[in-house]
């Protein structure tokens, strides 16, 4: 008769809880948090006439969703300089759970892309995707001269490899700039459907002003610096990056809010 040790059944079952409750978080997670992110082009002699539209009618409908809890928060941000190769503006929709993009998808029958007939006229929407949230972080709110940095990145490693590198590598330098008063929020996105899409990886990141932009690649190296001498798992991160993602797009950007 084989004899089991109470301290082997103790483990044991410490395991098995401890298997239970991952499961249970994973499974939270399958409605999870969400966001829809809508990249659009004006036609070419329309892009002002569409800020204007959508700075004005535009923004009073996405208000109007948002207090009908279509979805949680949003984000409207017009391009800064004009260009063929980039996006006249960007929307992204953060939603509580997966499940709630189901009221969006019906609005989408009249309003493609969450647009109002007077943008449906000038302009559409290029590329939707939806995404998950994988870090953030806030400083201060949004001002009327903030300043918005948009990046998009092809992923060259499994997403949760790239999570981790999120992490422990992007965000302690994001967290680093807002400590040194020039960035005032950011938030990491990955394409939960990337086979084929415009970008696997999408960054928000706004600054303060434009002296804070101005400021960013000092900013930045100085960080760098600091966590390089104070951060091993930051260190060890920096030192693999080249091989992790591929940097497609940096975009600046204004908010029409």
């Amino acid at each position: 008769m084989k004899i089991v040790h109470p301290i082997c059944s103790v483990v044991m079952v410490v395991l098995v809880l401890i298997s239970v409750s991952n499961q249970s978080r994973a499974q939270e997670q399958v409605d999870g948090p969400t966001a829809l992110i809508i990249t659009y082009h004006a036609r070419q002699e329309a892009r002002s006439t569409l800020r204007k539209v959508m700075q004005g009618e535009g923004v009073a409908q996405l208000e109007k969703w948002k207090q009908d809890g279509v979805f949680a928060t949003y984000n409207l941000l017009f391009t800064t300089y004009a260009a063929e190769t980039v996006p006249d503006m960007f929307l992204i929709l953060r939603f509580k759970r997966f499940t709630d993009l189901g009221r969006w998808q019906k609005i989408e029958e009249t309003y493609p892309g969450g647009l109002i007939e007077k943008a449906q006229a000038i302009a559409a929407a290029d590329s939707s995707a939806t995404a998950d949230i994988v870090d953030e972080g806030s400083d201060a709110p949004t001002t009327r001269v903030s300043q918005f940095f948009v990046l998009e990145y092809d992923v060259t490693v499994d997403m949760p490899k790239y999570v981790s590198y999120v992490q422990g590598y992007v965000a302690p330098q994001f967290e680093g700039w807002m400590k040194a008063g020039v960035l005032a929020s950011y938030s990491c996105y990955v394409n939960q459907n990337p086979a084929g899409a415009p970008w696997s990886s999408f960054i928000v990141l706004e600054y303060k002003d434009l002296k804070s932009l101005a400021a960013r690649e000092v900013v930045k190296n100085k960080t760098r610096a600091e966590l390089a001498d104070t951060n091993a798992t930051w260190k060890k991160w920096s030192d693999d990056k080249s091989a992790i993602r591929k940097e497609k797009a940096a975009i600046p950007a204004l908010s029409l809010r």
